[in-house]
């Protein structure tokens, strides 16, 4: 399901959004820096901060992960099913050891999420309806529009 156009979107986006439901039925729309391919089939993300999404994906497992490349403006709606894993879980113990490599051994990893993937489908920007409009244009013109040299 994940091909690797969609891992390096995940990459490059380095911030993704989690929604969930809220126990009185409104919204929650979580951001993560931590969210990784887990493997062809399956999103794995860090509880760093979110009581919050996981007292939800506890409740309610059902759940969506927008990536989005902002400088290519194009990306993934990633949906499927959340399973919280907890210290003394193998999955945890592992998935927290790659994030004190990358984030340094001070952070706190309260939880792993594991995202079992049921469908993905592209969002593309209407900039791309133009046929002149290629990725390389609209990353140029990003770049400008945000101040980043490449």
């Amino acid at each position: 399901m994940l091909d690797d156009d969609m891992k390096a979107i995940i990459k490059q986006a380095n911030l993704s959004f989690v929604a969930t439901v809220n126990e009185d039925g409104s919204p929650n729309l979580s951001p993560k820096s931590t969210l990784r391919p887990h493997d062809d089939n399956a999103l794995i993300f860090a509880n760093l901060a979110s009581p919050g999404t996981i007292d939800n994906l506890r409740r309610e497992p059902r759940t969506e992960v927008n990536c989005i490349d902002v400088f290519s403006r194009r990306g993934y709606r990633f949906t499927g099913t959340a399973t919280v894993h907890s210290p003394g879980d193998a999955l945890y113990e592992k998935f927290k050891e790659t994030m004190l490599q990358e984030l340094g051994p001070k952070t706190t990893v309260h939880d792993a999420v594991l995202i079992t993937l049921t469908a993905v489908s592209p969002i593309l920007s209407p900039a791309y309806d133009n046929p002149s409009v290629t990725e390389g244009k609209l990353r140029e013109s990003y770049f400008r529009k945000y101040g980043v040299t490449a």
